[in-house]
């Protein structure tokens, strides 16, 4: 029932709810069982579901003052809410054909560029050179064939996916796949990866020097020879050491383990100076390597005649002690010879510091079906990108 700019309706427990809506009126009785079954679920019947489907519909419909009186109908009666979607058929230029395709199939596509621009596939893709690009991957340089390659066999890609991710290995493919062609006699193929090549050079991360690299013993990126370096020049092993002492890395475990730890028995450097009477600069070293604190436990028998390990305090700590001394021996050892530094900040750079992100662009996209008031912001565009 209508009373006072408001609907009255009657809950199926008897409760009243008044409902600001103007254009229903019904009599005082009247209930929520004539909703859709959509909106309210009859076997549960509950008030709360009845409240809740009559403020969605209010919201739908209406819009309410700062008291929830109605204040008017929502623009659904009164004008256009969703844009109608527009299909376009012809443009004039390869790069408005560019922004229609990445709009309507979100990728480049040639064949659908033609149709709408009434110019070849080649046309297009020599229009848009440096905007696009054939991405011809990052496999091995072994693995292209200079007598079967075919640089349109490739996808062709945007400037923003092609210039991103691992850009260093992409750049280092592109130069060894060059060469094969040229060394084959493949001259035009060569040359035409020159675009691709020059756009790589200039997005390269800058390479991070050797102070701006921070380094433990145990980073897993350091080739076992240069830790077997360290090694061998900090503690200067006997004969004996020098033939059985062995650093390996296990890339499956990502296990360090140093071999013949006990071969270099009488080397004060490695019992005295970088160890203990406990435990030996070797198993500190290996400790280290493995990220582990080195810690040193007495057996003892307890009540029942069990043995079992105790932490030694006073030796763990000696012995935690040589520990740091070798981590700082090592960090002033790893930068100071000048070759080993240039190979090692290379080696880092080309590990970690190679990816280029992605940076989306969202101006070209169209929302059909969507508010024509609203206006997306560009970093809420380019996120849908």
């Amino acid at each position: 029932m209508q009373k006072n700019g408001h609907l009255l309706i009657t809950l199926p427990d008897g409760t009243q709810v008044k409902f600001g809506q103007e254009c229903i009126t019904g009599t005082e009785n009247e209930s929520v069982d004539h909703l859709p079954k959509l909106y309210l679920n009859p076997e549960r019947g509950r008030k709360l579901d009845a409240i809740r489907i009559i403020n969605v519909f209010a919201e739908m419909n209406f819009v309410l003052d700062e008291n929830g009186k109605l204040a008017r109908k929502a623009d659904m009666f009164t004008k256009r809410t969703i844009r109608p979607r527009t299909e376009i058929t012809h443009v004039d230029t390869a790069a408005e054909a560019l922004t229609v395709s990445l709009s309507e199939k979100a990728k480049v596509d040639l064949p659908y560029m033609a149709g709408l621009t009434e110019k070849s596939e080649d046309e297009i893709e020599n229009e848009l050179t440096g905007i696009v690009f054939r991405d011809i991957g990052t496999a091995y340089a072994g693995f292209y064939n200079p007598d079967f390659f075919d640089l349109k066999t490739y996808p062709l890609v945007t400037a923003d996916e092609f210039l991103s991710g691992n850009v260093r290995r992409k750049l280092a493919t592109h130069r060894a796949v060059q060469e094969k062609l040229q060394a084959a006699g493949k001259t035009d193929l060569a040359e035409a990866l020159n675009v691709s090549i020059a756009a790589l050079e200039k997005v390269q991360p800058k390479d991070l020097t050797a102070s701006e690299i921070s380094v433990r013993l145990g980073a897993t990126w350091i080739p076992e020879e240069d830790i077997k370096a360290f090694v061998f020049e900090l503690l200067q092993p006997g004969w004996r050491g020098e033939r059985f002492i062995q650093v390996r890395y296990s890339e499956i475990s990502g296990e360090w383990r140093i071999e013949g730890k006990n071969a270099d028995l009488y080397n004060v450097s490695a019992n005295v100076t970088y160890g203990t009477k406990r435990v030996n600069a070797y198993s500190i070293i290996e400790d280290s390597l493995n990220l582990k604190d080195t810690r040193v436990y007495d057996l003892i028998e307890d009540e029942y005649g069990k043995e079992k390990r105790v932490l030694n305090m006073k030796e763990t700590i000696l012995a935690q002690q040589k520990q740091s001394l070798i981590q700082e021996a090592f960090r002033d050892w790893l930068w100071k010879d000048p070759k080993r530094r240039d190979r090692l900040t290379s080696l880092y750079n080309e590990r970690f510091n190679s990816t280029r992100p992605r940076e989306f662009d969202g101006s070209h996209l169209t929302f059909p079906g969507m508010n024509p008031e609203i206006t997306l912001r560009p970093h809420q565009a380019n996120a849908i990108a």
